[in-house]
């Protein structure tokens, strides 16, 4: 089967002309999709690497198993997500809630301590956090019952 389609493609190749050659604009066209295609590549890649990153952050946290056990111990899987996003979102509007405080003391030139501006900045953006998992909270709640009356 082997020699039968070599030889075939040995047939196919000397019946073409011999000036028939590859076009240089279909080479770059190729080269320039190749291009995309492993950039593209690399970028799911690097998306794929911060997902993992941050779902190790949050293992490592415990954020998703206190969430786990609040879904356990209250019986329903609703209430562990809400807990999951409660803490997202306290975790995550800290370290901008220093930042925050850290750019208005050197902004407006107030005097604080480091360890201040980091106990402050950190109290603020766990309470800021935790309101705004709040409102988006009562938000999907809102959402959810208007599509449920609704349907």
């Amino acid at each position: 089967m082997l020699s039968l389609s070599l030889s075939l493609f040995a047939d196919v190749a000397q019946s073409l002309p011999p000036d028939d050659d590859f076009s240089p604009a279909v080479f770059f066209i190729m080269l320039c999709f190749f291009v995309v295609c492993l950039v593209l590549v690399g970028i799911g890649i690097a998306i794929g690497l911060v997902c993992l990153a941050f779902a190790a952050v949050l293992v490592a946290l415990g954020i998703v198993s206190s969430s786990a056990l609040v879904a356990i111990w209250q019986r329903r899987f609703s209430a562990g997500l809400r807990a999951l996003h409660y803490q997202v979102c306290a975790a995550a509007a800290l370290p901008g809630g220093v930042c925050l405080l850290w750019l208005g003391t050197d902004l407006f030139a107030l005097h604080l301590r480091h360890r201040s501006i980091l106990l402050v900045g950190a109290l603020g953006g766990v309470a800021a956090g935790l309101l705004l998992a709040a409102v988006l909270d009562s938000f999907g709640r809102f959402v959810r019952r208007r599509l449920l009356l609704t349907l």
